[in-house]
């Protein structure tokens, strides 16, 4: 049976070398592409696929607050993120956000294959580190502030520190401005930081930023 998949990268060069890796597969069929959050939800709601092949740094919505929405709206999509970001932080946010899988973009083809066809298989895929060693998984729990944050707060969180306004985030997010403004205060109080500015840096330290 073959596998469906969307990908969603920025970067077009990369998002066609992986179609042309995987075109050679006779059960993988790519079936959309995209190069932004915000089409990849919308691609993946109108399209169905069995996996979603998707980067964490894209425009207009980063794929760490992509995630969020889209099992939000769709619970069961099978989502593998292939990054450039191998720290801990990124791993363990995007595996907590729902991802089954996350592999590095300097793996070799066959792995990327392999990956691929576990994920559709129902199985999770993470890199040896996060699966094997708890006290390092500690570690980055600790060090991540998203752990404390609930899904909502999360997407409110990564809009923040992009540097947009709560009118702003409450016009993306489709809620209330008094909706958002209690999100980013309850994200101040949860992180103890009294302003955009000391969140940013918070972001940065745990290597969260883009």
């Amino acid at each position: 049976m073959s596998i469906s998949i969307v990908i969603a990268d920025d970067h077009v060069l990369m998002r066609q070398g992986v179609i042309q890796v995987l075109s050679a597969e006779q059960d993988i069929q790519v079936i959309g592409e995209c190069g932004d959050g915000i089409e990849l939800i919308n691609l993946v709601l109108k399209l169905s696929p069995d996996v979603v092949l998707m980067d964490i740094s894209m425009p207009k919505m980063s794929g760490l607050v992509a995630i969020d929405k889209l099992l939000a709206q769709r619970p069961q999509s099978k989502v593998l993120v292939l990054s450039m970001h191998d720290e801990l932080e990124y791993v363990e946010a995007m595996r907590d956000a729902g991802a089954a899988g996350y592999i590095l973009k300097e793996t070799s083809s066959d792995k990327l294959i392999t990956a691929i066809r576990s994920v559709a298989a129902g199985k999770t895929v993470f890199p040896s580190a996060i699966e094997q060693n708890d006290t390092q998984l500690s570690q980055a729990k600790y060090m991540n502030p998203l752990t404390v944050l609930t899904r909502r707060e999360r997407e409110v969180f990564f809009l923040v520190t992009a540097g947009n306004t709560s009118k702003k985030v409450a016009e993306l997010l489709d809620m209330s401005l008094k909706t958002a403004e209690n999100h980013r205060s309850n994200i101040y109080k949860k992180l103890q930081v009294n302003s955009s500015a000391e969140l940013v840096r918070l972001a940065g330290k745990a290597g969260l930023l883009e």
